[in-house]
């Protein structure tokens, strides 16, 4: 069948405007934003630094780009100094220092916006007003958790219900509530199991920081999705973790406790609930990488190994270099180690790009072959270390003696031989007592 010009014109036209058309529609299930340039994902911090495990410990994941925003009233002498000067204050003078100055900075140095133990009144409404559109229009997740400051508030806190992130978030907010008795036995109970986060992290119900996960009290709005719930046996149930896809596709998660008590140690504030939970750190990960709208690695033992020996590999990365530092300052030919930790800094860089896109199989390959090397390297650093040391030894040794010994000498020559003086018949004193004036008086 053959088709004349203006059919083909008008099929190309027909086929351009329905392009035009699936792309228009197919924003509920696409994220506008892609992470920074080098895969990362970038995570804007706005709240309590004190309380931001795992965040602090997540500075070192290659796979982050994180920055803090200090912006809590709840401590005391933040929160008086604040108070009594409306427009100045602690808090509101680091707001404006770290706060992202314009809004095309926000979005493109940011993936994730995380308002945690932020107080609304802190924030002010200019800079709430710029994370919600960034969220909006910029494609940026959106993570609230925390406590007295976030959700309703208490303890005299402005709620955030009333503010434009407030109408992004899933939850409606019943004011001025917070749940905090351990004595009620609180346990966190995941609802959906099938969601790919929950589904990611295996949930230790006996963990101090799920049997005590003192919250916020909020209801779950028309359309949003009831992750993970808190019972007791003060009350049936509330919920603790909620989720929606906004009308762009971004991904808003909420969490009505404070994120710290995920800690891997399980020690909050200098109580040590006994158990702790092992994976407080892939929950803050796997926490950002779904709000991003990435796909939650699944095979929790092989993650949580490769970023166990990725940390841990940092960690000794920075004792063998202090080390190296400390050798090189007497003088020891460091050279050839550093050029081994060259090679080491060559398998990571190289290893990292496979982390960011989730390889976790062929990244633990990696950090296995880089552990053999750095156990090889530790040795030789610490036979360098033993030399250089023998060497200060040595020099101290000789130094200390060498004095010794002059110093005998000369107290020996000084004291003992007294070659140093000559004899004289009498002394000035004896003469002047023997002088005719002194026997007259």
């Amino acid at each position: 069948m053959e088709v004349d010009g203006e059919g083909r014109q008008c099929t190309l036209l027909i086929a351009s405007v329905s392009i035009v058309l699936a792309l228009l529609a197919a924003p509920a299930t696409m994220r506008p934003a892609e992470g920074l340039e080098d895969g990362r994902i970038g995570v804007l911090y706005v709240g309590c630094i004190a309380r931001s495990q795992p965040f602090w410990s997540m500075r070192r994941d290659p796979m982050f780009s994180i920055n803090f925003v200090q912006a809590t009233m709840r401590d005391w002498g933040a929160r008086a100094s604040t108070y009594q000067a409306e427009e100045g204050g602690v808090v509101r003078r680091l707001v404006r220092l770290y706060m992202p100055r314009t809004y095309a900075s926000l979005v493109e140095g940011y993936d994730v916006v995380v308002v945690s133990n932020a107080n609304q009144f802190a924030v002010g409404a200019k800079n709430t007003e710029m994370l919600a559109r960034a969220v909006r229009e910029g494609g940026l997740g959106l993570f609230m958790s925390g406590g007295w400051e976030s959700f309703g508030g208490t303890a005299g806190h402005p709620p955030w219900g009333c503010t434009s992130i407030g109408e992004l978030l899933p939850t409606i907010d019943v004011v001025d509530i917070w749940v905090d008795n351990p004595r009620n036995l609180l346990f966190w109970d995941p609802v959906d199991v099938e969601n790919e986060l929950i589904a990611s992290l295996p949930w230790d119900l006996k963990s101090g920081c799920m049997t005590d996960f003192h919250h916020n009290v909020v209801q779950v709005k028309p359309g949003g999705e009831l992750l993970a719930r808190v019972t007791s046996t003060a009350f049936d149930s509330h919920p603790a973790m909620v989720t929606w896809r906004l009308e762009n596709g971004v991904r808003v998660l909420a969490m009505t406790g404070e994120i710290h008590r995920f800690s891997t140690e399980g020690v909050w504030w200098g109580y040590d609930f006994g158990v702790g939970w092992g994976y407080g750190y892939d929950f803050g990960c796997n926490t950002m990488i779904y709000v991003d709208g990435r796909p939650v690695p699944q095979d929790i033992e092989l993650v949580h190994s490769v970023r166990s020996k990725l940390l841990n590999m940092a960690t000794r990365k920075n004792l063998l270099l202090g080390l190296l530092d400390f050798c090189d300052l007497f003088g020891a030919n460091t050279d050839g180690m550093m050029g081994k930790v060259d090679e080491v800094d060559a398998i990571i860089a190289a290893s990292t790009p496979k982390y960011l896109e989730l390889r976790f199989s062929e990244v633990l390959e990696d950090y296995e072959e880089i552990e053999e090397m750095f156990v090889r390297l530790e040795v030789d650093a610490v036979k360098l270390k033993n030399r250089t040391l023998l060497w200060v030894y040595l020099v101290e040794w000789l130094a200390i003696t060498a004095t010794v010994l002059l110093s005998g000498v000369f107290i020996w020559a000084v004291m003992v031989r007294r070659r140093l003086y000559r004899e004289v018949g009498s002394t000035k004193l004896a003469d002047a007592s023997s002088s005719p004036r002194r026997r007259e008086t």
